[in-house]
């Protein structure tokens, strides 16, 4: 379909000053700065006070740079005139808004697979059985093949490569954009529903605490919200696909795409940070005095044997000799010293020992 140009729409003074780019300039705004804090919480859980990083904390990192780049985009489009009423924007303005959706949908769709594989390597990490782990690899090598077949028919869907923002370009062969980005969309959907539901399945045969339970719990609730979004983006993109107005009537489909990308990768970083909530609640001046009577109150009953109470995070206890140990650990559960650092490593947690 051909983009409509200035002179397709009659001006007036009403459209003229009329515009949308404040919904974009928000989301943009509020968006991937959400989403930046939780990943940098998430990095400082992990690398900092845990001291260990596993490959879907990279895979997150790279969920957000995509995300930030897509935004970036997605800025540059409402400089050009996103927004607005496209009989006040200029051809060349035009031009450059087609230009740089294509930057936006291959950053897009490179966020949600990163994203994607973030889940689905803490996954495969967290479960238990032989199938669990093979049904999160099939799940892995179909969100790889599925995402590289969306970005390459993305860049293909008009040949030459010229006809993306010039359909009148000799010789111009689209595909049908409307059906694309539908099932581009449709896609997206049904792979955040597996992954929704995909620790239904593992954590049944999990040994995790019902604290970390509850925070699967409510990562799953945050998914759900996310793939809401999804739905609502759906919604909109058939009838901004074939508007005769794109500047004005894609801003909804552009604000929920933005949303919908950041609001995933917060969401995939919720379950990482019940060791800094942890963390930041036994930090609580009414909540020191507690640990403490309870660590002194363990200790007494149990002579002869230097025990740890391997919380969520960092308790330490002296030894009947003096050894002072401290443990962290995901798991709340005592254990013997002499096995604690097998078992706190198993679990993805660290210890130390202090003369």
């Amino acid at each position: 379909m051909s983009t409509p140009t200035n002179s397709s729409i009659p001006l007036s003074p009403d459209r003229r000053h009329e515009t949308r780019a404040p919904e974009l300039v928000a989301a943009l705004a509020a968006g991937p700065a959400i989403a930046a804090v939780v990943v940098a919480m998430r990095v400082y859980t992990r690398f900092v006070l845990i001291k260990k990083r596993f490959w879907e904390d990279y895979s997150i990192l790279a969920a957000l740079a995509c995300s930030i780049a897509m935004s970036i985009f997605v800025g540059i489009t409402v400089i050009e005139g996103a927004g607005r009423h496209i009989e006040t924007v200029s051809p060349a303005q035009a031009t450059a808004i087609l230009k740089n959706q294509i930057g936006v949908m291959q950053f897009y769709g490179l966020a949600h697979f990163f994203l994607k594989m973030s889940i689905m390597l803490q996954y495969s990490r967290v479960a238990t059985l032989p199938w669990e782990k093979k049904l999160c690899f099939v799940i892995m090598a179909i969100i790889i093949t599925a995402y590289m077949a969306m970005q390459v028919a993305s860049l293909l869907r008009c040949l030459p490569f010229e006809a993306h923002w010039n359909p009148r370009y000799p010789g111009a062969r689209c595909i049908n954009s409307t059906a694309f980005f539908f099932a581009s969309q449709a896609l997206n959907i049904a792979m955040d529903l597996i992954i929704l539901f995909g620790p239904l399945v593992i954590l049944r045969h999990s040994s995790a605490p019902l604290q970390q339970r509850f925070f699967f719990g409510v990562a799953l609730a945050f998914g759900g919200a996310a793939i809401v979004v999804a739905s609502l983006r759906l919604q909109t993109l058939v009838p901004s696909a074939t508007s005769q107005d794109p500047t004005w009537d894609k801003v909804p489909s552009g604000v929920y795409g933005v949303i919908e990308a950041n609001l995933g990768i917060a969401c995939a970083c919720i379950v990482t940070l019940r060791p800094l909530l942890r963390r930041l609640w036994l930090s609580l001046p009414s909540k020191r005095g507690t640990r403490a009577a309870m660590s002194s109150g363990t200790a007494r009953s149990m002579p002869g044997m230097a025990r740890i109470r391997a919380s969520l995070y960092h308790i330490s206890l002296s030894s009947r000799d003096n050894t002072q140990v401290s443990v962290e650990d995901s798991q709340s559960r005592d254990v013997d010293v002499a096995h604690s650092a097998e078992k706190v490593e198993k679990r993805g947690g660290s210890i130390s020992f202090e003369s």
